[in-house]
């Protein structure tokens, strides 16, 4: 089956909290990052899906069981929003360069099953009750406006967040903050997001602070 990759991006209901904003940009525009590098370069020797853990390899071949997607951890929609923009378009023909280097920030993407990805549509991330997996073996949770990622997961998803936070202002919903917080201590950074984060900075010259030292994200 030929592999498809795209960018889904969902809504993420937020309001603001205190931040600071660093003008570093990225080195690329984010159709460059989607076509050329994500894949090619920071995932060079493949890898794992964020929600579900599904193995894909680094040429994507058709071979591969799943489809696999880039995927927004803070979704466009709110950087749409956050900007007043109506759509992407909008934003790129204004050439506002802050949505340019928030929508390629490789510090906000990671690939992700595209079943997944679809699921999480119009949700917030958070904690359900109960455990009602929505997929066979893939422990992705789903009610109406919340979805509950892996364990191993949640500390990749918070540490993102807190990025984009403090490097562009991005407001986060403030009912959220101490569940992130919580899974930031509980799902400390791998080995993998650390070379993650160092392959990032090689590519983009951006490092998250809060993958280096988790522990900063305790003054947020």
């Amino acid at each position: 089956m030929k592999l498809i990759i795209r960018t889904i991006s969902f809504l993420f209901i937020t309001v603001f909290l205190n931040f600071s904003y660093s003008e570093t940009p990225p080195i690329e525009d984010y159709d460059e990052i989607s076509e050329n590098i994500f894949w090619n370069h920071l995932y060079p020797g493949g890898g794992w899906s964020l929600y579900c853990g599904y193995r894909f390899e680094n040429s994507l071949s058709a071979n591969e069981e799943h489809l696999f997607v880039i995927e927004h951890i803070y979704p466009i929609r709110r950087m749409l929003e956050f900007l007043n923009c109506e759509s992407r378009r909008q934003c790129r023909l204004k050439k506002n360069s802050k949505f340019i280097r928030m929508e390629a920030d490789m510090q906000n993407l990671y690939p992700a099953w595209q079943d997944a990805s679809v699921a999480r549509r119009n949700t917030a991330y958070g904690m359900v009750d109960g455990e009602s997996w929505r997929f066979d073996n893939c422990d992705f949770e789903r009610s109406l406006k919340v979805i509950e990622p892996r364990p191993l997961a949640r500390g990749n998803i918070a540490r993102s967040i807190f990025y984009m936070h403090t490097q562009y202002g991005l407001p986060i919903k403030k009912s959220l903050v101490d569940e992130l917080k919580r899974w930031n201590k509980e799902d400390l950074p791998s080995k993998q997001e650390k070379s993650r984060n160092d392959r990032i900075e090689d590519i983009q010259g951006i490092r998250n602070p809060y993958i280096d030292d988790p522990s900063l994200i305790d003054s947020i």
